[in-house]
């Protein structure tokens, strides 16, 4: 295959929440700690949560967290109440579980690992509570705690699609890429419409350079959900790296119909109009990218590039001709 060497960009953030979706943040974060779309979220084996993507070494990956009962009822994260010992009836849990997750959204996670704690502790088999407090867990950077919490909600559910899909998010984190992907084949063998599942394993093959195989999971991402804009982003960067330009503006042109002033899709499409020759193009996606994220080095020097490309020309334009 062709191979094009493009600078990585990071960044990028939007927001969904349904089953098999969720909201994309910046790469530069670890974790996903953003607010859900409440009401939005369905049902998973009893338990309601939400699916948000989760950065892993500058790639965009999905991971879940609790999400709440009741969207209209307030709970605050008190840094000093203690979680309740003795969970009597199925409203204190329910309880327990909504301040977990405003926990969460207040960028608390060692606190809704405790609340949660406290959830297990009342009923060792809650197969959510597992899954939520390995989500904390990883939020707070204990990916190794993390991914034991995610493996006994498998052996207690081992068909649940979902945490063999949450534990492959965490795997691509720290690197387990093979692993990673076994999990997520695991996933979409229990859940085959599950696209999102499609687009981490592609973006754990394309960590291993398996490119073949990761634009090929990423087109089936695509197809199973058209409207999901993350597996064409994903897969736009790839056809970038590979040198395969036009396509990568294609993608990315359809990933920012959905998200228009998301910085890297913005980036990255202005890379892709530079390497093509394509300079005012390149100069606006790049001037589109900075006025969203002032900061990103990325389009820093690509337009630095444009920029100086462009008085060169006007330099070599005011030289008078040369006598022949």
């Amino acid at each position: 295959m062709k191979r094009a060497f493009a600078k990585k960009s990071r960044g990028s953030a939007s927001q969904r929440s349904v089953n098999s979706k969720g909201v994309h943040l910046s790469w530069s974060n670890l974790l996903c700690l953003s607010p859900c779309d409440a009401h939005r979220c369905k049902f998973l084996s009893g338990k309601m949560r939400f699916i948000c993507i989760l950065a892993a070494r500058a790639i965009g990956l999905v991971c879940v967290l609790a999400c709440p009962a009741h969207a209209g009822v307030t709970y605050q994260c008190l840094e000093n109440a203690l979680p309740l010992e003795l969970l009597s009836n199925d409203s204190e849990r329910e309880a327990l579980l909504l301040q977990a997750k405003t926990c969460m959204l207040e960028r608390k996670p060692l606190r809704a690992v405790a609340l949660l704690s406290q959830v297990i502790k009342s009923d060792p088999t809650d197969v959510g509570a597992y899954i939520n407090r390995g989500n904390a867990k990883a939020a707070a950077g204990e990916l190794g705690s993390a991914i034991s919490d995610y493996s006994v909600a498998i052996r207690l559910e081992p068909d649940l699609a979902q945490a063999w899909y949450d534990r492959g998010t965490v795997l691509a984190n720290v690197g387990r890429f093979e692993s990673a992907i076994a999990d997520f084949t695991e996933a979409i063998r229990l859940k085959p419409e599950f696209a999102a599942a499609y687009c981490n394993r592609g973006l754990a093959r394309s960590e291993l350079a398996r490119y073949d195989d990761a634009i090929a999971d990423y087109s089936v991402g695509v197809e199973r959900d058209p409207r999901e804009p993350y597996c064409r982003f994903n897969r736009g960067g790839l056809y970038l790296t590979l040198g395969y330009y036009q396509k990568a503006i294609d993608d990315l042109s359809e990933a920012l119909a959905a998200k228009p002033n998301d910085p890297i899709a913005l980036t990255k499409r202005g890379q892709a109009y530079e390497l093509l020759g394509k300079i005012n193009q390149a100069s606006d996606d790049f001037r589109a990218a900075l006025a969203s994220r002032p900061e990103l080095v990325a389009a820093k020097e690509g337009l630095a590039r444009i920029l100086d490309q462009r008085q060169q020309a006007d330099h070599t334009s005011d030289q008078p001709p040369r006598s022949p």
